[in-house]
């Protein structure tokens, strides 16, 4: 990325081989340099190689820092322009545009899942090919299952191997079966061969032959072919939610990368959870509160879950943690839910408590339950000031 304004103009070799240097300086050409000073009245001492130069520059820059120079200009007084790698902000900003417009719910890719498995089991003469439906099979299997009665002692592990961490276990060559994302990867190499052996979709129109004796175009009516093009459809229509789905754990990856400021530091979450032979998910966002109330040594921190398990509907609880003092509030569509809720409200205290915590404040409502603000702020890909 290119800086306006900041040249730097070579005048004065101080070494002879600043001559050889100068002489063979190419336009465009890149270099790696040091400055063995800080800027003073415009001028700093600096090192290209093992040559070392004066350079006037009004920049201000400090003495040992590292810069990546373009050469701009050639002869006598040679120009100079830094170059900087984009910012940590500017490059997850970048990545954000990149994944949304392409992203999905991640329901609506396990509805899709289980919609072809179950068309798959009741027609014998379903398209999709063995090992497909076979790799969507074991996926959906892989879920973690809310009936299971180990699911509470699951949740930790699950929430690893929901995506967000996949490449942080590769890298610790953590590898899991289960890990939602990297069966997401596998299924997508999976069907992309099987989608380049046959006809893209705009190819398939017959092209007509030279008109010497002029005969109708045939309609093409081979099973073969039929099956061919259905299967390439449905792998497509596949192709397409899965790639939507991968570049939903994307987001949420990118929106719980570090941040600059400590105090807005989010994380996300989301949990695909089966529920006997539907699925729904967990949304958690995970945060510090930058707010100034409690004692200063504490950290406040905020957790907010929505989930939508049949038949309570949505369903949006929130948490705020203060050391060992906690406040819950549970948000749910369905007054009846909210009844039942607050019927189990002495329940969860006696839980929290008995977790070591205190209860600051414990209470039911009946609300809109949507998420809101995936993105922290500083990821906005608006400009408010615009």
């Amino acid at each position: 990325m290119q800086i306006p304004g900041t040249k730097i103009v070579l005048p004065l070799p101080i070494q002879t081989s600043g001559k050889s240097l100068l002489q063979h300086l190419q336009p465009g050409q890149i270099l790696q340099g040091t400055a063995l000073s800080e800027t003073i009245n415009d001028t700093i001492r600096l090192q290209i190689g093992v040559t070392r130069l004066i350079a006037q520059t009004t920049m201000k820059i400090a003495a040992g820092q590292s810069l990546t120079l373009q050469v701009e200009k050639v002869g006598n007084l040679p120009e100079l322009r830094v170059l900087t790698l984009p910012s940590q902000t500017e490059l997850k900003a970048a990545a954000l545009k990149n994944v949304l417009p392409r992203q999905q719910p991640l329901p609506q890719l396990l509805k899709t899942l289980t919609q072809i498995i179950a068309g798959s089991n009741s027609n014998s003469t379903s398209p999709l090919p063995a090992p497909v439906k076979q790799a969507v099979n074991s996926l959906l299997m892989r879920i973690v299952s809310i009936d299971d009665p180990a699911f509470k002692a699951q949740i930790s592990n699950a929430l690893q191997l929901s995506g967000t961490q996949s490449e942080a276990r590769l890298l610790n060559q953590n590898i899991d079966t289960t890990d939602f994302k990297l069966n997401l990867l596998r299924l997508i190499g999976l069907i992309k061969p099987l989608i380049s052996q046959g006809k893209p979709l705009e190819q398939t129109t017959l092209v007509q032959p030279p008109l010497v004796n002029p005969a109708p175009i045939p309609t093409p009516t081979a099973t073969a072919s039929q099956e061919t093009s259905s299967t390439t459809k449905l792998l497509l229509d596949l192709f397409k939610h899965l790639d939507g789905a991968v570049a939903r754990v994307q987001t949420n990856q990118l929106s719980s990368l570090p941040t600059e400021d400590p105090a807005r530091q989010v994380w996300q979450f989301e949990l695909p959870i089966r529920q006997g032979n539907a699925f729904d998910l967990f949304h958690f966002r995970i945060g510090r509160d930058g707010s100034k109330s409690g004692k200063e040594s504490e950290t406040a921190w905020n957790l907010t879950l929505h989930m939508n398990l049949q038949p309570l509907g949505p369903m949006k609880i929130r948490l705020h943690l203060v050391g060992e003092v906690i406040s819950t509030v549970i948000l749910s569509e369905k007054p009846d839910t909210t009844s039942l809720i607050k019927q189990h409200l002495g329940k969860l205290r006696t839980g929290l408590e008995s977790a070591g915590l205190e209860v600051k404040k414990l209470d039911a409502f009946q609300g809109s339950a949507k998420i809101k603000n995936e993105l922290p702020n500083e990821h906005s890909l608006l400009n408010e000031k615009a």
